[in-house]
């Protein structure tokens, strides 16, 4: 079993939390975690293993929304330190709901399942 752990700069934990829920419910194995401008590191850090204080003996998989921000720094530390955690950023709503159905995968197949899906739902209208 995998845990999801959604989270990014301002209010994109709690965005995509509303998203999710309007298209497929509320989803129990999912966290949200907003790092808001007021935070820094350290209640970035705290809030991280909060979600995580949920997820013993589980896999865990880090979604952020960007690369390379305080968000998915923080979430590849803990990768770095633990075995069944995985982080990808730039996700979109199409790959959340696809990951929300294979929770039985563990972390790094639903990291590429992510960037598969998230790579194959873009469409540009009109077509080029």
């Amino acid at each position: 079993m995998t845990k999801v752990i959604i989270l990014g700069h301002g209010g994109y934990g709690s965005a995509m939390r509303r998203n999710l829920s309007m298209l497929i419910g509320e989803l129990e194995d999912y966290s949200y975690i907003d790092f808001n401008e007021q935070d820094d590191l350290s209640v970035l850090q705290g809030k991280i293993a909060g979600a995580l204080s949920g997820a013993e003996g589980c896999d865990v998989l880090f979604c952020c929304d960007v690369a390379g921000g305080s968000p998915f720094r923080e979430a590849a530390a803990v990768c770095a330190e633990r075995p069944n955690c995985c982080c990808v950023a730039g996700v979109n709503t199409s790959a959340y709901t696809e990951i929300s159905f294979n929770l039985e995968l563990t972390a790094s197949e639903l990291a590429d399942m992510a960037i598969e899906v998230t790579k194959t739902t873009m469409i540009r209208f009109p077509e080029a």
